[in-house]
């Protein structure tokens, strides 16, 4: 399966073997992730190599397998976690340097892959399945720790899939289902998160469903859960809708009596 993946893309541009063929092979698991790590940052074989081409190619070469392939999350968070571990590395990609720690392109190739699936989510179910799959693996992200991620993206995430009215019902069983993945994975930060580290974001906006204060706080909580609950509800919910909600409304429990 990963195999006829990677020879689809072989002609994109971030494509290059000194990246693919150790992601493959640890998806195929006949490497270890730390084998991997040192391997996928080795320089590509171009003299114009740039620190920050190097990032570009490899982060979304990951991302374009974490949007494909949710099964691969857990071990794209250990990937990352290892490359991350690995400093400067004492290597040049031409005459600049990386320090994997900071890896200062990580979350700009994050936000670029994050805006292109959103705006793309509606586009057809293919589409919408990378941004619900995009959605789980950011949420693991954020519960990692592993980059400059916030809390406040599945905050966003949330309010923008389950405060809205008048969505198609495609749309609403994608952005349901992104939303779930970010409760069912992030909640108990979400749940926790306050206002006041959120200062700098814009959480005022107003929404169609939200009549409250700016923010998160219990009662909003309670909207969410209440959304969900009418997504489980209509005729129109696929199947995997309706599991997803019912596992994150469950999780929303749990976490309230925590």
């Amino acid at each position: 399966m990963y195999e006829e993946w990677f020879e689809a893309r072989e002609h994109e541009e971030y494509f290059e073997a000194t990246e693919a063929v150790p992601l493959q092979a640890l998806l195929s698991w006949t490497t270890n992730v730390d084998e991997a790590s040192a391997r996928l940052i080795l320089p590509g074989p171009t003299k114009s190599e740039t620190a920050s081409r190097k990032q570009w190619r490899l982060w979304t070469l990951v991302f374009d397998v974490a949007e494909e392939f949710p099964e691969t999350h857990p071990i794209l968070v250990d990937l990352i976690r290892e490359v991350r571990k690995r400093g400067d590395a004492n290597l040049r990609y031409g005459s600049d340097s990386v320090n994997w720690t900071k890896s200062p392109n990580f979350d700009q190739n994050w936000r670029d892959t994050h805006d292109s699936l959103q705006a793309w989510r509606e586009k057809s179910p293919e589409e919408g399945q990378k941004w619900i799959n995009f959605s789980a693996f950011s949420a693991r992200l954020v519960t990692a720790k592993l980059a400059a991620l916030d809390t406040v993206w599945g905050f966003f995430a949330i309010r923008d899939a389950l405060e809205v009215e008048d969505q198609s019902p495609q749309l609403l069983n994608t952005d349901a289902c992104a939303a779930a993945q970010w409760i069912l994975h992030a909640g108990k930060a979400i749940y926790q998160i306050k206002n006041s580290d959120m200062s700098s974001w814009n959480i005022g906006e107003k929404t169609a469903l939200w009549t409250g204060g700016p923010g998160f706080s219990r009662q909003r909580w309670a909207l969410w859960k209440e959304r969900l609950h009418r997504v489980e509800q209509l005729k129109t919910s696929s199947e995997e809708a309706k599991v997803l909600v019912r596992k994150a409304m469950k999780a929303m429990d749990a976490i309230e009596t925590d």
